[in-house]
């Protein structure tokens, strides 16, 4: 550089300190004017916490088991064991609740359920060795008791209330056989063979699913050897339509003999309603009478 400027005349030497000068006050400013500059306003949009976004939604039953239009009963008073809650968005399942009735919130089960349009499924029930699929969306059981069942669609906001009020609905019909012979010495069962039975349940429709046939027996206590007052039910899934079936009841000895056997043709089924059929089984060509009870008010031990 310094023999840059011993070569130029001394005119170019101003002309060069001038330049020098001009750039050095731009680059002052270019500096000063970067300084005071401010920086771009940036509006973060924060999600609201998962917490804010779901609301804990409790579902209660209490004296809203319907049964009949004039009558209610809680699920303590129909001895229900079991309560499942299906809970989907569209059409997902985000969450499924199973109760037990020993559990200390049997009856008003809790729910935390995001904001939005869900669809619940709810079933209560007393049946023994229940097995769920929701895949299929189904309940089965090894015997079919006393079941109830609703579905409630419902939108969650931060207005909706805490606690929901859900009316279940019966969804078995009972077949019951009262045997009016003398329960003779030796009679160890009584088997009920229907044709048509169903031991499932479709949880989003409530529809009957699972057909069999197969024998039900029911163990005759001692007790009941010598009198007249042997009586069995036998429950099944049911739709709102009446269906018919055949069924063979038999009682039999403690080394699996026939005693006595009838066969009872279209045997009326239906949800709500109890088929009572009563008669001899062990006098050749008896029949048994029938009676259809639309009013099912009464709750009866089950002993199968």
């Amino acid at each position: 550089m310094k023999k840059i400027m011993m070569a130029l005349t001394t005119a170019d030497k101003v002309v060069v300190r001038v330049l020098v000068a001009i750039i050095a006050v731009c680059l002052i400013v270019i500096v000063l004017t970067g300084c005071g500059k401010e920086e771009p306003t940036v509006t973060v949009i924060m999600s609201k916490p998962e917490a804010m976004q779901k609301k804990v939604i409790t579902f209660t039953f209490g004296d809203a088991m319907s049964m009949h239009p004039m009558t209610r009963a809680t699920m303590a008073e129909l001895n229900l064991t079991d309560l499942w809650v299906f809970d989907y968005m569209d059409g997902q399942l985000v969450t499924d609740c199973h109760q037990l009735s020993t559990d200390d919130d049997f009856e008003s089960p809790s729910l935390s359920m995001e904001y939005g349009t869900h669809t619940l499924y709810f079933v209560a029930s007393r049946g023994a060795n229940p097995t769920v699929s929701t895949d299929t969306k189904t309940i089965t059981w090894q015997a079919v008791r006393d079941t109830f069942w609703a579905t409630l669609q419902m939108t969650v906001a931060p207005s909706t209330g805490g606690t929901q009020s859900v009316s279940l609905n019966r969804v078995v019909g009972r077949l019951r056989i009262s045997v009016t012979d003398v329960v003779p010495d030796g009679a160890a069962s009584f088997v009920v063979t229907p044709a048509t039975w169903y031991y499932g349940l479709r949880y989003d429709t409530g529809e009957a699913v699972s057909i069999q046939n197969t024998p039900i027996s029911v163990n005759i206590p001692n007790s009941y050897i010598g009198t007249t007052n042997l009586v069995v039910n036998v429950f099944t899934i049911s739709g709102q339509t009446t269906w018919n079936t055949d069924v063979t009841a038999t009682l039999k000895a403690s080394d699996n003999s026939t005693l006595g056997s009838v066969t009872i043709a279209d045997v009326p089924i239906q949800r709500n309603h109890i088929t009572s059929y009563c008669g001899g089984i062990l006098s050749t060509g008896r029949r048994m009478t029938v009676s259809s009870d639309d009013e099912w008010i009464e709750d009866d031990e089950v002993t199968w």
